[in-house]
This record gives structure tokens, C-alpha cells and sequence, in this order.
């Protein structure tokens, strides 16, 4: 659908606008009284989302790569049907996480209310596939924003076989410097992070609440999650060698990825018919909120 298309039939004055974004995939720029959130239709990712008073929430690489094939370094990948390497049995060259951060999204609906602008976004096996997974579903991405942003993933499978499927939020959380921060909620004890070693742990967790205490930007970030069986903690040491990822470029993000991941035996089995949806919310708050 061409922007003057999804604007006449999708866009709201002041509040939901499409326009051209890098690699001329539509960007669906949504306005909520506290704040502000940018979705790429490529890959269904959120590239940004900006409150009143903070800076971004979520952190996009200056190196990030928009073209058809490939992943968009940053904000909030949706990785389906799969998390990580591709399951065993997969044909050789089968994509990490999945394809559906490589598709493009279709938009089905907006709404607005006076604290809240909605986007919904759809992908189906008629617009998007691979030869690994020959299954009917449908994909469905509800964005809200209003006093916190929320995504809600549903996948539907519409096939006559029962499907197996993993997936994850493969959230860029923006930090001021990754040395700094604290992580709770995940372990007993706060997580840390440094720029000699990388952390790439899966948690099994089914009900998320985390929160990154952020001194140097001077805020708390909260993450939550529903109907999950496991979050994913990603930090890679400086010298990554990421070619999207530009020197230093480690310090200023911390992924936290609720996920329903294979690796931890967390993957999720759908019936003909059956669905299943994967909550996560953000919020950023004053430092001083927690007390």
C-alpha cells in the first residue's frame, strides 16, 4: 500500500502519521499524550519510543542496515518462529531468529482514544514465509501507546497440523553507559555488566518484571512480560565485532528479550486453530519513583 494510501485509510491528524524511512519502508509514526513511538512496517519493529521528560527508551544502531534480507540492528525485532540458530533440521542457511524481522508487516488497523493510539500490524503465511516453515498462521502485532508502551504478539495457527514454534521480543533497551547500570529482577542478586566480558544468558522466567536502574540517564526503566517461559539477557563485550554495531556501541544498550525460546525447552505447540499471545510492556520513570 502506497503512504498516501495508509494515510488516507489508517492515519489520524496528530496522532498517527506514515512517511518513507531509510531503505523506503514505511514508518508509522504513532503520538499518545506521553509520548512518541516510530514502527517500521519492514520487520514490524519499533525503532523508537520516546516519553516526555527521558530520552529514547530503546536504542537503534547508527549503522543499522535497511534493506529486504536483512535485520535492523536495534529497537524491538520480532524474532518468529524461532529463537536463535534455527531448530535442528532446518535446511542449511536458514536465518537466526526466524523471518519474520525480515518481512514486511501489513497494516489492519489504528485507533485512537484520548490516553492511547493503537497499531495493528498482521503478517500471514500469504505474505511471508520460508522454506522451513511450510505452515499456515497468522501473525498479529498490537503496539500501544499510552502511559507505558505495550506489544502484543499473537500467533494463530490456521494450518491442519499442530505447530511448534519459539519466539522473542529481542528488546534494545537504550542505557547511559552498560558499566553502570544495575539489572533486577532477573536474579537474586542485581546483574552487572562490563566491557571485557559478554553476557548471553536465558532465564527461564514466566511472569517479567524487571527493571534497569540507570544512573547517567537518570531514570529507571521497567519491563514486563506475560506468558513467557524465559527472558533473555544479551550483552556483548565492546570488542564484538559486530559490523552493524559501531565501536563503543556496547555501552549504550542492554538487551532484555522476553522470550518463549526452544533452548530452555520453553517453545510454544498450537493446535489447528489455536493461538497463543506474548505480552510485553515499557516504561520509563524518575529515579526516585521505586521509593
Amino acid at each position: 500500500m502506497e503512504l498516501s494510501d495508509l494515510n488516507q485509510h489508517f492515519g489520524s491528524a496528530g496522532r498517527i502519521v506514515f512517511r518513507e524511512g531509510p531503505g523506503n519502508h514505511p514508518i508509522a509514526v504513532l503520538v499518545a499524550p506521553q509520548g512518541v513511538c516510530e514502527v517500521s512496517l519492514y520487520g514490524g519493529q519499533v525503532l523508537s519510543y520516546r516519553v516526555l521528560g527521558f530520552q529514547d527508551t530503546l536504542w537503534l544502531s547508527p549503522l543499522a542496515e535497511f534493506e529486504d534480507g536483512k535485520a535492523i540492528r536495534g529497537g524491538i525485532p520480532i524474532c518468529w518462529p524461532w529463537f536463535g540458530k534455527a531448530p535442528e533440521g532446518m535446511p542449511s542457511g536458514t536465518p537466526s531468529h526466524g523471518f519474520a524481522r525480515r518481512s514486511l508487516w501489513r497494516v489492519v488497523n489504528t485507533e485512537i482514544a484520548s490516553q492511547e493510539t493503537i497499531l495493528t500490524l498482521e503478517l500471514t503465511d500469504s505474505e511471508a514465509t520460508d522454506p522451513a516453515w511450510p505452515y499456515a498462521y497468522r501473525l498479529t502485532l498490537t503496539i500501544t501507546l499510552s502511559d507505558c508502551l505495550t506489544l502484543e504478539l499473537q500467533t494463530r495457527n490456521l494450518s491442519d497440523e499442530t505447530i511448534v514454534y519459539g519466539e522473542a521480543l529481542h528488546t534494545y533497551l537504550r542505557v547511559g553507559d552498560a558499566r553502570n547500570i544495575r539489572l533486577l529482577g532477573i536474579t537474586d542478586e542485581p546483574l552487572t555488566f562490563t566491557d571485557t566480558e559478554t553476557h548471553d544468558h536465558v532465564y527461564p522466567k514466566t511472569d517479567l518484571v524487571a527493571i534497569i536502574s540507570d544512573p547517567d540517564m537518570e531514570r529507571l526503566l521497567a519491563i514486563t512480560a506475560d506468558d513467557t517461559s524465559a527472558v533473555v539477557v544479551w550483552h556483548p563485550a565492546l570488542d564484538c565485532d559486530l559490523s552493524d554495531v559501531s565501536l563503543g556501541g556496547p555501552r549504550h544498550f542492554l538487551c532484555v528479550e522476553p522470550a518463549n525460546p526452544h533452548h530452555v525447552n520453553g517453545q510454544i505447540t498450537l493446535n489447528p486453530g489455536e493461538a497463543h499471545v506474548i505480552t510485553m510492556r515499557l516504561q520509563p520513570t524518575p529515579p526516585n519513583s521505586a521509593n
